[in-house]
């Protein structure tokens, strides 16, 4: 795998060659500091710009053209990092290399990408009504189809209660309220906004020539140059003075339990890999500690596990339980960190967390989208890692650092949503 970065475009062009995949991945991210009052908006654009272009006037007409591309695929989304707010565009298109006969695949992908992101189909200098209300309307039943899913649900108003005041409670696919106000006039203003003011970064993976790439993308997307550097990670925290505790009654057999905690451990700290660690032998992976003891041993969950959020320093523990058993649940899982924190675990323990760790990391590395999430990491930290040395330091982490980072967590919200007759 051979890395190179282009900082001269007005954007950031990160190539990763290798000869491991037979297809191409194109990434193009627009990324701004989430906001409040432009999160539905930008939450909505990118599937307005990939529903109609002004050579592609539908989504029939843009996928048929991506099907004569020899099946190329087009996906659009957002997410928040940190604190951030970022739209994406991937295109996954074959390499030129592996076919019968040559053509210029990339070259049309990347003015494929260029037609999408900067020739939208426009009416009287803004996007076109009918295409507004169609996305609209699909990002509507997205965002209700959430309160369905009582786990995504549950979690989210996790986030909401524990990091009120915060930018990071904000949900990154926006809300449905805000969707009435939206036309193609104001969206146009956030596109323009996206296009000024955002930080933009390309990442092309594949058998490519790197130069190669760079001349295509210098000739195709030309934004103007502009130093914008937007800051990521999170360090935004609240004095814990006593743990919140919400409770959400809806008519529901199984009670959702979710607690969420401050690490006060970001990407960019010394200890974000005992922290990794941590949290392998913690809650992670089907042979830690929750689901060993709290689902297995007390039989308290249908599930129990735990994850991290290192753009902000916060880890959530969330699990399905009869809703009989809130304390006892509790109780447990509280158990289970104390242990930590005291160092009640085994070498065997720590081993499984790290084979586990590394095994996940080397899984994603067989995949274009995996290598692409490692360099974006990598230029967050303050000590970039090649896969080799990620893995040499996570085998180095001990014992003592994984007590010493459980140490600093501290619980912060429980969210628990129950059924109406246990409430009542």
């Amino acid at each position: 795998m051979e890395v190179r970065q282009f900082d001269d475009l007005g954007y950031t062009l990160t190539t990763i060659k290798t000869d491991k995949f037979k297809t191409n991945l194109i990434s193009v991210s627009f990324q701004s500091e989430i906001n409040r009052d432009t999160v539905t908006k930008r939450s909505l654009l990118p599937y307005v710009l990939r529903g109609a272009t002004e050579k592609y006037p539908s989504k029939k007409a843009l996928n048929t053209y991506l099907e004569s591309l020899y099946g190329a695929s087009l996906s659009t989304t957002v997410e928040k990092r940190g604190k951030t707010h970022n739209i994406k565009f991937y295109l996954s298109l074959a390499n030129e290399k592996f076919l019968g006969h040559q053509e210029p695949l990339l070259e049309e992908g990347v003015a494929l990408l260029k037609e999408v992101i900067l020739k939208p189909l426009l009416v009287d200098g803004a996007f076109k009504e009918q295409v507004v209300d169609i996305e609209k309307r699909l990002l509507k039943e997205y965002i209700e189809s959430i309160y369905d899913d009582k786990v995504s649900y549950s979690l989210q108003k996790l986030v909401e209660n524990m990091c009120q005041g915060e930018t990071f409670s904000i949900n990154s696919i926006g809300y449905a309220d805000d969707l009435a106000e939206i036309n193609g006039k104001n969206l146009m203003k956030t596109y323009e906004e996206m296009l000024n003011n955002n930080q933009v970064s390309v990442a092309v993976v594949g058998d490519i020539d790197p130069q190669h790439v760079y001349e295509i993308f210098s000739k195709q997307f030309n934004f103007a140059h502009r130093s914008v550097n937007q800051e990521v990670i999170d360090h935004e925290d609240k004095v814990i003075q006593e743990v919140k505790v919400i409770k959400e009654v809806q008519d529901i057999s199984q009670g959702k339990l979710n607690i969420g905690y401050r690490t006060h451990t970001r990407i960019d700290d010394d200890d974000y890999l005992p922290l990794l660690v941590f949290n392998g032998i913690f809650g992670g992976y089907a042979h830690s500690k929750l689901f060993m003891n709290v689902r297995e041993k007390e039989s308290l969950c249908y599930y129990c596990a735990s994850r991290l959020d290192n753009y902000k320093g916060v880890m959530y523990v969330y699990s399905g339980i009869e809703s009989q058993n809130y304390d006892k649940a509790l109780k447990i899982i509280d158990e289970q960190l104390k242990d930590m924190v005291s160092g009640n675990f085994s070498e065997k323990e720590i081993d499984l967390a790290k084979k586990s760790l590394i095994n996940s990391k080397l899984e994603s590395m067989d995949q274009a989208s995996g290598m692409m999430a490692h360099e974006a990491l990598n230029k967050l930290l303050k000590h970039p890692l090649s896969v080799e040395e990620w893995v040499a330091a996570v085998n180095a982490v001990t014992a003592e650092q994984v007590v010493a980072v459980a140490k600093k967590i501290k619980e912060d919200t429980v969210f628990f949503l129950t059924g109406k007759e246990v409430a009542e």
